[in-house]
């Protein structure tokens, strides 16, 4: 969906997709803060999507038609971030051959997004901090007050309640932004989402290039379940731009994966493939239950993960081997990820649901390599 365009049904202009648990609790809380004029601080690793929750939040709000501004304060210079917030009077410095507004001014009557907050030094803070609490600043080089009406909602990377027990966080200013705090989920907590958000950039990269790539092989859709996703879902959206780009065929295939993805599916999936998926037969990939074998010649099936588990059979008078280290690990995996997604932040809950003791929860997420 472009960005200019409206979901009809949520009335913005990209809505956060998924329906996974963390998700829809996620998107609930959103569509509950909206309408007020609390700031709001979004929680979470780079590439999760932060502004895009920032972006939702402002056009469900009464905000919406005016201005959203985003600002990452990590790529603003120290010695120009008062300025680029509040602008300055002609003069005023070296090189200040103008006068300029700021952030804050532009932002009036909208919402100003602060992403990466974490990053500002703490003498830009203290000035924050001010603007945020009297809705008024001076602009460099200036005298007068400028008021202004701005909703803020920041944004951070970082453990700020770490930040203000070392100093480097000012702790009014951790309150003052932290009135609701909201979490945007990493993508490996996510997994069922995974194909959902694959498939819409799929159709977004290749209509914009006019490609033939249509679907995703079964194959690449395996490994980009199976991997970690560091970067989240600005890795995965980058990841499948470059498979349109590369793939020759109608069907984004393995080979048009980033090698990091190919090599790890080879070990972890490819695996599996070869021990469980000896036969070509396709099934189900829309289920999420794990089926049980009720008769003679069936074979247990986790259609998440798309494998196969195979029953013990004869070849040349042998029995055929089987990696049961293997099979034990991905069923592990499985219910480790199902009970992850249900049991949000909270490891006791996670544990409880497992059936684990906090040491055995740590051991196993060693084992699977989390």
């Amino acid at each position: 969906m472009s960005s200019n365009s409206k979901d009809k049904k949520s009335g913005v202009s990209r809505p956060i997709l998924g329906t996974s648990p963390l998700v829809k609790r996620l998107v609930e809380m959103i569509e509950k803060v909206a309408p007020t004029k609390t700031n709001i601080l979004v929680n979470g690793e780079s590439g999760t999507g932060k502004e895009l929750v920032a972006r939702m939040i402002h056009e469900l709000s009464p905000l919406n038609g005016k201005p959203f501004v985003p600002v990452n304060c990590g790529a603003i210079p120290e010695t120009l971030i008062e300025s680029e917030m509040f602008g300055h009077r002609k003069g005023s410095f070296t090189g200040a051959v103008h006068e300029k507004q700021g952030l804050f001014e532009v932002a009036h009557g909208g919402t100003l997004f602060l992403d990466e907050v974490g990053e500002l030094p703490l003498s830009m803070q203290v000035k924050l901090l001010r603007a945020i609490q009297e809705r008024s600043f001076r602009k460099v080089g200036g005298t007068e007050d400028i008021k202004v009406d701005v909703r803020v909602i920041a944004a951070t990377n970082r453990d700020l309640e770490e930040g203000v027990k070392k100093g480097s966080f000012r702790e009014d200013l951790y309150y003052r932004l932290n009135v609701i705090q909201l979490k945007s989920p990493p993508l490996r907590e996510r997994v069922g989402d995974i194909q959902l958000l694959a498939e819409a950039f799929l159709k977004k990269f290749s209509a914009r290039s006019s490609s033939a790539v249509n679907s995703i092989s079964d194959e690449a859709m395996l490994a980009l379940k199976a991997w970690s996703w560091p970067g989240n879902v600005r890795e995965l959206e980058n990841v499948i731009e470059r498979g349109v780009t590369l793939e020759m065929g109608s069907s984004l295939s393995l080979g048009a994966l980033p090698a990091a993805i190919q090599e790890s599916w080879s070990v972890k999936g490819g695996t599996s493939q070869h021990l469980f998926r000896k036969n070509e037969e396709q099934f189900d990939t829309d289920a999420q239950d794990l089926r049980i074998p009720v008769k003679p010649g069936t074979s247990i099936e986790t259609t998440e993960l798309g494998i196969r588990f195979p029953r013990l059979e004869l070849k040349n008078s042998k029995i055929e081997a089987i990696d049961l280290k293997q099979i034990i690990m991905a069923i592990e995996k499985f219910y480790y990820e199902q009970a992850k997604a249900l049991a949000s932040e909270s490891s006791s809950e996670l544990a409880r649901v497992l059936g684990l003791n906090p040491k055995e929860l740590k051991a196993l997420e060693k084992k699977l390599g989390l």
